[in-house]
């Protein structure tokens, strides 16, 4: 859109670099246009909890501004990031003059709804759910960003702590019950899936809890 072109600010972060901060107010969004970034969230008690990963194409920063409220969440580039930052004024111009523009932004928001309800029930049985949920999305988006071998998850053990909060020797018992039964492959700093479909149709029932 020519109209928001005028208006937006290109950014560029290195791996590591704080896009937004949690608890900083929201005066503006993020589109990412390229790399990814990391979403995280600490709690009241101190302990981060990383939430996901944002592929470009994608958007950070939309639910401060839309709420006039803190960032909820801390976003941080995992790669050589690019972003077009819009600050809020110019995005609800923009959304006045344009209400498709809103209309796609309640879609994505609605996807997200429907995405952390299915993360609730995951994360509501076992560990096994839990990484069956985290793993089988970081697919998805890495498969639909273009990622090569987005089979190929770059998670190590600590990195899947910190999604399920779980303790190591957990994550590592579900982990190589899942490569035995060569649903995936673990190495010290990856996860490569070998049967998605395997992974998806696991029924936890018999599975052991934390």
């Amino acid at each position: 859109m020519r109209e928001a072109l005028k208006v937006v600010t290109e950014r560029n972060f290195q791996p590591d670099e704080l896009v937004v901060e949690q608890d900083a107010e929201g005066e503006a969004l993020h589109l990412v246009t390229t790399g990814v970034v990391r979403v995280s969230r600490v709690s009241l008690g101190g302990r981060e909890r990383v939430l996901g990963d944002i592929y470009a194409p994608g958007v950070v920063g939309e639910t401060a501004v839309l709420a006039h409220q803190e960032r909820s969440a801390s976003v941080r580039a995992l790669t050589p990031v690019r972003t077009l930052m819009l600050h809020r004024e110019h995005f609800e111009l923009i959304l006045r003059r344009h209400p498709r523009v809103l209309w796609n932004l309640a879609e994505m928001l609605a996807r997200r709804v429907t995405f952390l309800n299915d993360e609730l029930i995951a994360f509501g049985q076992n560990t096994e759910a839990a990484l069956t949920h985290v793993f089988a999305n970081l697919y998805r988006q890495r498969l639909a960003a273009g990622v090569p071998q987005p089979e190929v998850l770059p998670l190590g053990t600590q990195d899947i702590m910190a999604r399920t909060s779980s303790s190591r020797e957990t994550v590592s018992r579900v982990l190589k019950r899942l490569e035995a039964h060569n649903i995936l492959e673990v190495s010290p700093r990856s996860v490569t899936l070998l049967d998605l479909a395997a992974l998806e149709a696991l029924s936890f029932e018999g599975a052991e809890t934390d």
